[in-house]
């Protein structure tokens, strides 16, 4: 991204195509984690780790991970809001021509 003069920043197409795949697979990567350690202490509390200390480590993760206030819904939202920042972005930048087709639309008129 280059910044001229006028101090604004220019993104290609394929910058953008780049962040929302960066962000899917992110996304990707983070979701196969959360099943996985959900996985874990679900198993954890299942086998012999149980009474009030199993209660309250469930609580504990349940409230820090999982709830709609946790981290995995944070980051779930931080990344929906960043794809689709740059998918709307994505949507301005004119067709491969390099001219906005409504330009042309308007002078037609």
């Amino acid at each position: 991204m280059a910044m001229g003069s006028t101090e604004t920043i220019n993104m290609t197409a394929k910058m953008l195509n780049d962040i929302i795949q960066a962000v899917e697979d992110y996304w990707a990567k983070a979701h196969a984690n959360a099943e996985e350690l959900e996985n874990t202490v679900t198993g954890l509390i299942q086998s012999d780790f149980q009474g009030a200390a199993a209660d309250g480590f469930k609580a504990f993760y349940d409230k820090t991970f999982t709830s709609e206030e946790g981290l995995n819904k944070g980051i779930e939202n931080l990344l929906n809001t960043i794809k689709q920042m740059a998918e709307e972005t994505l949507k301005a930048i004119p067709g491969a021509n390099g001219v906005d087709d409504q330009l042309g639309e308007g002078n037609n008129q």
